[in-house]
């Protein structure tokens, strides 16, 4: 499930930068997160429909570098399922999650500075810009959110 929807061309056009993953990959992804959960109580979850338990993504929180404890911001949306507010949705009940819950500090979040529906995502959010890289030729943006009193992640 998750290697074919993260194969799919226009979802790992900006989530593994069009690379074509095999496996190997999606075992280490999936092998992190449940060690994640293990030790940080957080990870990535499968998104599914309520009704008939149909697969329509990914969201969660995801250690590129464990020493740094400020876990990056990671969604991906079947395409079938694009434009319902599905990455809004399951992003803001991870902030939720991750302030509230777990009493994080900060989440990250990078982008891909032409991934406009993701940037829009990140800044209906509240997440704020705080710099720009270019890694491997490729514009990439990165995020950041602190906990608010007004809980301006929230609906």
């Amino acid at each position: 499930m998750l290697l074919q929807h993260w194969t799919e061309p226009q979802v790992r056009r900006y989530l593994f930068d069009d690379r074509i993953i095999d496996h190997k990959i999606v075992e280490g992804f999936v092998a992190a997160s449940s060690s994640s959960f293990q030790e940080n109580n957080y990870g990535l979850w499968i998104l599914t429909d309520k009704t008939d338990n149909q697969f329509k993504g990914v969201c969660g929180l995801y250690d590129e570098d464990e020493t740094l404890r400020k876990p990056d911001l990671i969604f991906s949306i079947a395409t079938l399922y694009w434009g319902q507010g599905l990455a809004s949705e399951s992003a803001r009940c991870v902030l939720e999650y991750a302030f509230d819950t777990l009493s994080l500090e900060q989440i990250m979040a990078t982008v891909d500075k032409p991934n406009t529906q993701s940037i829009k995502v990140l800044e209906k959010l509240g997440m704020s810009l705080v710099e720009e890289r270019l890694i491997n030729g490729n514009p990439i943006l990165y995020y950041t959110k602190r906990p608010s009193s007004d809980r301006d992640y929230l609906p």
